[in-house]
């Protein structure tokens, strides 16, 4: 089921977005703010500000997740979203560019759940990491 959602995504963002909660268990708020200094690939961990301390962290993540990272990125890009350091990570797909906020990305992720005729939710994908792929199935 979950080669389904990944399959049913339609962008290389909402790819990367998806590898990235199931692979470090972040809240999805949490990776919806990070910036592009805090994605560093070569240690593969992305960094997030933790919602109950306000700490920032740096999260271990999959290797194919930084993959579809850099193929939305240079696409993004070539297309004009925002580039620099201080810049978001995640941006809306069309112009005016926005920065990708927590009711868009809910709203994509439904859509996919639309064509499997599935219920999962964001928060589904933070327990993942920590029961491995069986995890979307365990949380329905």
């Amino acid at each position: 089921m979950f080669n389904a959602l990944f399959a049913a995504l339609k962008h290389d963002r909402d790819r990367a977005l998806l590898a990235f909660w199931v692979s470090n268990g972040a809240r999805a708020e949490e990776l919806l703010t990070s910036r592009q200094r805090d994605a560093l690939p070569g240690q593969q961990v992305l960094g997030v500000v933790r919602k109950g301390s306000r700490a920032y962290q740096q999260l271990p993540c999959a290797a194919d997740a930084f993959v579809w990272l850099r193929l939305y990125q240079e696409s993004a890009w070539r297309a004009g979203v925002p580039r620099g350091q201080n810049e978001g990570l995640w941006w809306t797909l069309r112009r005016p560019w926005r920065p990708l906020n927590y009711p868009a990305a809910r709203a994509m992720f439904n859509r996919a759940n639309s064509l499997l005729g599935t219920n999962w939710t964001l928060h589904d994908l933070r327990h993942t990491p920590a029961y491995g792929w069986r995890g979307i199935r365990r949380c329905r």
